[in-house]
């Protein structure tokens, strides 16, 4: 590693009273002690910076899976859109390639990936291009030996490689008292793979008559796997105004050729942060458990309680008994909750495609009033660069095959997230949880898997190899459920010892359901029947939310975001399609004739797409295929939406009803899509991950 004194010596303050400064600044820094009060961001670097981030930038990016809202992320895109070509006699395959704009001012990362005839993707070796003289070039790509066909599809992207000096400088920003600069510093890990050099990083603090050096460090690629977190102390620089110098430096390694060294630095999450005397805003914390039904809360089987840490804990808390998803599938459901728009508005309705930058997300709220925003996600259908990722500070996606393994993701997921809590005291923040462990496959660890008999005609008989599937999938879906509870409970017994329960709002929820049998289906994604709509819905807060709350009153995951945000006194945008349940908790009025309404795919030959319309006790499930009748239940008299009514006179209500929800798809209709954009959003990787698209497979949503 390069000395750091040799590395910043040009650098360095010159004055006395600079240096005095800047010694100040560094025994006050990092390790100190922070304030027993929340602490909260009050400016975030990347919104503060002289000279903005250029329109091509994504404003976040990740180091193994971890994204953070950094300064240095690299746009990723292309240069050969998927084409095919006859397969050449040699080994070697040339391509025309066509040079972006965005490419064009330096060297080039080119991503070069090939397939045969029915096959997946292949990486080809990743090349370093130099600086390009004209928009076009040609590439010789090597082909593997086993390619299948005579006829090659390839595909290549690029990503520009950064100039070897950076700088990006703060505008002046005044600092309180007890403040601190918490920053990540990093490497892309593309770096690794491609002989990147060393880089140096520092930050300096330049006030009206002085300039101080807060950090001064240097990452090697071939050591350094992750973010580095700091967190600064700023209290030499209480009542002033600062702007700060974020500078960064390839470091050639002994022997290398200067001119043509780089690297690729990251500023991650770099905030100033204050305290600020606790007040109704408290935190928030979103748990997602996905494909949970909501008759599971309260549910049993075989005579064992399925969720019963849950039940009880929600004793103290408040219940929806009648709470329905918008989409019965994970892309859509998460979507909604985090907007507080139908599907047929939001469009996200799966893992493809980019959230539109106009509509406003609810991380994007909490992050404009103060708060910290973590995501952990065991990603797949909840990928961060289709939007999911927009408003945090934070988000890390579990991803491998391993993590499908029987005692795996819950524990890591939860955990990730107990550890950000731990690791950031006294920081209001909201955190999202999700988690696909009740997802099939359905795998419970061995001492949660005890549902072993199953009732047929009155009598309890031995699951073995006899036993319908549906039949044995639902009691292994019941201990996946027994074990996320107990896993649930642990989170929530964690966040009382550190002191966090009674200062935090909990929501806990699931996406959608899973239907074994009960209308011919298995899985989800393929009805709109209640076992796929019905989700679990329990609030938590004491002081907030009141105590042994039974709420029947049907309601929606498009309610979610204007709840959280009504409870902790924030601003709800105008324009949702959601309602604040706030006034339920509170006994207020409340709309008793509310139209909910949830959508689902074409699936099969002559289902087309569904729409479920549900009001006033009935619901009515309309297709687009001209040959499937309207369904109307009368779900007062027929929960289990067992006999549809035979009545001509209420078809058309449900038609009118379907054509209102349709409509929310011109989004220039509503409100909260107008004059609003909130700047880019993640630029899309050209295709799903390998890691992601395994998971996709296990997960059952693709072949």
């Amino acid at each position: 590693m390069i000395p750091q004194r040799r590395l910043w010596a040009t650098f360095l303050p010159r004055s006395p009273g600079a240096l005095v400064l800047a010694a100040a600044a560094l025994l006050l820094g990092v390790g100190c002690a922070r304030p027993d009060v929340p602490m909260q961001p009050v400016y975030r670097l990347i919104d503060a910076l002289e000279t903005p981030l250029g329109k091509d930038a994504p404003p976040h990016c990740d180091i193994n899976d971890d994204f953070r809202r950094a300064i240095g992320c690299l746009p990723y895109v292309a240069m050969v859109p998927a084409k095919t070509l006859p397969r050449p006699e040699g080994h070697e395959l040339v391509v025309p390639t066509g040079i972006p704009p965005v490419l064009m001012s330096g060297m080039i990362v080119a991503d070069p990936r090939v397939r045969g005839v029915h096959e997946e993707w292949r990486r080809t070796p990743i090349m370093i291009l130099p600086r390009p003289e004209r928009g076009t070039t040609q590439l010789t790509l090597p082909l593997p030996d086993d390619l299948k066909g005579n006829k090659v599809d390839v595909q290549v992207y690029g990503r520009p490689v950064p100039p070897s000096d950076q700088r990006h400088v703060t505008k002046p920003l005044a600092i309180g008292r007890g403040a601190r600069l918490a920053v990540s510093i990093g490497l892309d890990a593309i770096g690794a793979k491609i002989g990147a050099a060393p880089v140096g990083f520092r930050i300096m603090a330049e006030t009206d008559d002085a300039k101080a050096v807060l950090l001064n460090t240097t990452l090697d690629p071939l050591a350094s796997k992750g973010w580095q977190d700091y967190e600064i102390d700023l209290a030499a620089f209480t009542g002033q105004r600062v702007r700060f110098h974020l500078d960064t430096r390839v470091l050639p390694r002994p022997g290398d050729d200067a001119a043509g060294a780089f690297g690729f630095p990251l500023w991650g999450a770099a905030q100033v942060i204050e305290p600020r005397p606790r007040d109704v805003k408290r935190n928030v914390i979103l748990i997602s458990l996905d494909t949970m039904r909501g008759d599971q809360l309260e549910g049993s089987l075989g005579g064992i309680p399925l969720m019963p840490e849950l039940a009880q804990r929600a004793e103290s808390g408040a219940v929806f008994e009648n709470a329905y998803t918008a989409y019965p599938s994970t892309t859509a459901g998460h979507m909604t909750m985090l907007t507080g728009l139908y599907p047929a508005t939001h469009g996200m309705v799966f893992a493809t495609g980019v959230l539109s930058s106009q509509i406003t997300t609810m991380p994007e709220i909490f992050a404009r009033n103060g708060y910290a925003t973590v995501g952990v996600t065991e990603d797949a259908m909840l990928s961060a660069y289709v939007g999911f990722v927009r408003g945090f500070d934070y988000y890390h996606e579990m991803k491998g095959k391993t993590q499908w393994a029987t005692a795996g993701e819950i524990e890591q997921t939860f955990g990730a997230g107990l550890r950000w809590i731990e690791d950031h005291p006294n920081e209001r923040f909201f955190m999202f949880l999700h988690t696909y462990q009740v997802h099939a496959p359905y795998e419970p660890p061995p001492d949660y898997d005890v549902f072993k008999t199953w009732e047929k005609d009155g009598q309890q008989l031995p699951i073995d190899g006899t036993t319908p599937l549906p039949v044995v999938d639902r009691h292994l879906y019941a201990g996946e459920v027994r074990y996320s509870d107990a896993v649930l409970k642990h989170l929530l017994d964690r966040l009382a010892e550190l002191g966090v329960l009674d200062q935090t709002i909990v929501a806990v929820t699931g996406d959608h359901g899973d239907e074994f049998g009960e209308h011919g289906q298995i899985g989800h994604a393929k009805t709109v029947y209640d076992e796929v709509l019905h989700v679990p819905l329990v609030f938590l807060g004491p002081g907030v939310v009141p105590a042994g709350k039974r709420i029947d009153t049907p309601v929606s995951l498009i309610d979610l975001m204007p709840t959280l945000l009504d409870l902790v006194g924030l601003p709800v945008p105008p324009g949702l399609h959601g309602t604040s349940l706030a006034p339920l908790l509170r006994d207020e009025p409340f709309p008793s004739s509310r139209v909910l309404y949830a959508e689902a795919p074409a699936f099969g030959a002559h289902t087309g797409h569904r729409v479920a319309v549900r009001t006033a006790g009935f619901k009515w499930i309309v297709s687009d295929e001209a040959t499937v009748p309207t369904q109307i239940y009368d779900l007062k008299n027929d929960p289990g939406e067992r006999a549809p009514l035979d009545d001509a006179r209420l078809t058309a209500p449900g038609d009118v009803l379907k054509s209102l929800y349709l409509a929310l798809g011109d989004t220039t209709k509503s409100p909260s899509l107008k004059g609003g954009d909130i700047g880019p959003v993640p630029t899309p990787k050209p295709e799903l991950d390998e890691r992601t698209v395994e998971k996709l497979k296990l997960l059952g949503y693709i072949n």
